[in-house]
């Protein structure tokens, strides 16, 4: 009897243990106030880390074109915050307009400036070019004056590094519309001009607006420079210390509009793909994705832009006076679910002529399985991943609580006509790993170098990046990006790579890494192996001639369902802990009343 109201103990507590272990965690996804605090009225417009605190600062502009800021991010809330004024890192001005922010070390004193970018008819028909030059001890900026820009250019420029020193430079036209180099030294003195040089002299105007990028295009580890003309486009290598055209590549008859060009492992093969949306159409009622591979040309994906409601959506056309950022079409790429393959955000406009709406949407990059796919991946719209943050204009990725997650800033258009920034974070948990890289310059501040300190720098465009990791299935998985590749017309790329390993828990055998050679004949390389899922490696390229003298620093990031066992595997040992301690209890109890028992029958014995 008592054997059966025991093990009947048993089970209920063995089914509390289990209700217990059953957890679901699942956050909102709304994250506005944890990141920024409240109402967030900011245009984003760079992403860094000013301050050199391994923390992804958001370089940000006001409505109106006229104010830049930084916020400096933070571990605990709000994540991104504006400093106290007068100290802030912030610029006001009269009468530029500001379109654009390139955070860089321009004087290769290991602290951050910005890169300004200006246009406004009103004052030139031309673009100005300012550089703030940042103070890291003190978190502030000189502004200088609006009057004497540093350069005049026809265009957005391109971040890029020309000559291998791990100081960025600049590639555009000039204000006579020659495409032109200006290269930047270790001093504050204007950039150095030096102009591109054709096989057959007269090179052609280049696309306004441009896309042109410094990647990686012939997986050498050294970035190529991916140059967006008018009526083509162009590949150009460094040879010898100079670059030199190695490729025209014409569009299709098809391209009626064609919009950015982006850059990413479409198909995890190890190689990088050129990602071009297009409009078939001037009304651009017909849009599409091609991908230009460098083995097999041009290819269009399989694409549906048509919601659940039958309505169809596509890319704006042209530059819609109502809505901010659709001067370009533009995908802005990123692993979202971390399953090795990117996906991307993209700004579509309803086909109604009257209606008009844009909305942001994301894009997963699926497995295409029709035997009519001319490509083995294509991309699937999630329609309604965002509706609840209204009229959404731009998104972009960031991982802004440093989990190696992607979360995705949005900027909104409220009802009164203004914008605002909001964020949103997947509440799906995946069971996937990453691996999250970064390369800074590994330019010396101040008297690290005299100190013999490792030096660690600022963000710097044009270090490429591969792996190799070997799957669950015993196969290879392989891919490739380079870090920063494009900083024109609102890119908005992240100063570090997030490589997405899917549910290969293994160790990642080789993690290889390549600086911008420029004047240096051999690229300059190194790799490291063994590096942990989950984790954040940051490879220090000091000493920049030494590759096999490179620092490498790993920070590991406990994924959530990592600390979710550790807190299932800690519950289950306190509840056994428990039941110990209660059956020891119980067994002490009945030992006790046995030996009652016992005196108590000596005791009649006795008599």
């Amino acid at each position: 009897m008592n054997l059966i109201k025991m093990d009947d103990y048993k089970l209920k507590l063995s089914h509390f243990i289990l209700f217990f272990m059953i957890v679901s965690s699942v956050s909102g996804d709304n994250i506005t106030d944890l990141v920024f605090g409240g109402t967030a009225k900011y245009l984003p417009a760079a992403f860094g880390d000013f301050n050199s605190d391994k923390l992804t600062d958001l370089f940000v502009i006001t409505e109106d074109g006229k104010t830049m800021k930084v916020l400096i991010s933070h571990n605990e809330r709000p994540l991104l915050r504006e400093l106290e004024s007068g100290t802030a890192p912030a610029c006001t001005y009269e009468s530029l307009n500001i379109k654009s922010l390139v955070p860089g070390d321009f004087d290769g004193n290991g602290e951050m400036d910005v890169l300004l970018v200006s246009f406004n008819k009103s004052v030139s028909p031309l673009y100005q070019v300012f550089v703030l030059w940042g103070n890291t001890r003190n978190l502030t900026l000189e502004c200088g004056s609006e009057l004497e820009p540093l350069l005049n250019v026809s265009g957005q420029p391109l971040v890029m590094d020309v000559n291998g020193d791990m100081i960025p430079d600049l590639f555009g036209e000039d204000e006579t519309y020659n495409r032109t180099f200006w290269i930047f030294g270790p001093d504050r003195l204007p950039p150095k001009a030096e102009p591109m040089i054709g096989r057959n002299g007269t090179l052609p105007r280049l696309k306004q607006p441009s896309s042109h990028a410094f990647v990686d295009l012939d997986s050498d580890l050294a970035s190529d420079l991916w140059v967006t003309a008018k009526d083509h486009f162009e590949i150009w290598s460094v040879s010898d210390g100079i670059y030199v055209l190695d490729k025209t590549i014409s569009p299709l008859k098809e391209m009626e509009i064609i919009g950015q060009a982006s850059f990413a492992d479409v198909d995890l093969n190890g190689d990088i793909e050129v990602i071009v949306p297009v409009c078939k159409d001037k009304q651009c009622k017909s849009s599409t994705v091609f991908v230009y591979d460098f083995e097999t040309g041009w290819v269009e994906l399989d694409l549906n832009f048509m919601d659940p409601k039958g309505k169809t959506w596509g890319y704006p056309p042209e530059a819609d006076k109502s809505y901010r950022y659709t001067d370009t079409i533009t995908l802005r790429l990123g692993d979202f679910n971390l399953d090795g393959y990117p996906d991307f955000l993209v700004t579509l406009r309803d086909s109604d002529k009257l209606d008009k709406k844009v909305q942001v949407v994301l894009m997963e990059n699926v497995e295409c399985q029709d035997s009519k796919c001319k490509h083995s991946r294509k991309f699937v719209p999630k329609w309604d991943v965002f509706k609840d943050f209204g009229s959404t204009v731009l998104g972009t990725f960031c991982d802004f609580e440093e989990d190696g997650t992607l979360d995705v800033l949005l900027v909104c258009k409220a009802e009164d006509g203004t914008y605002h920034l909001s964020v949103y974070k997947d509440a799906l948990q995946y069971d996937a790993v990453f691996v999250k890289v970064l390369i800074p310059t590994g330019r010396c501040y101040g008297s690290d170098c005299q100190l013999l300190k490792i030096p660690y720098g600022t963000n710097q465009p044009g270090p490429s990046i591969t792996y190799s990791i070997t799957t669950a299935a015993g196969g290879t998985q392989r891919s490739r990006a380079t870090q920063l590749s494009q900083s024109a017309h609102y890119a908005l790329q992240l100063p570090y790579t997030v490589f997405g390993l899917g549910r290969n828990w293994n160790f990642v055998e080789v993690m290889e890494v390549g600086i911008p050679k420029g004047n240096i004949s051999r690229t300059l390389t190194s790799s490291f192996t063994q590096i942990i899922p989950n984790s954040q490696l940051i490879v220090i390229p000091y000493p920049m001639e030494y590759p096999d003298r490179w620092v490498s620093k790993l920070f590991i990031t406990p994924s959530k369902a990592m600390l979710m066992t550790a807190g299932a595997l800690v519950g289950t040992c306190l509840f056994v802990a428990a039941i110990i301690g209660i059956l020891h209890h119980r067994e002490k109890q009945q030992d006790k009343r046995e030996k009652q028992q016992d005196a108590h029958k000596f005791h009649f014995d006795a008599m």
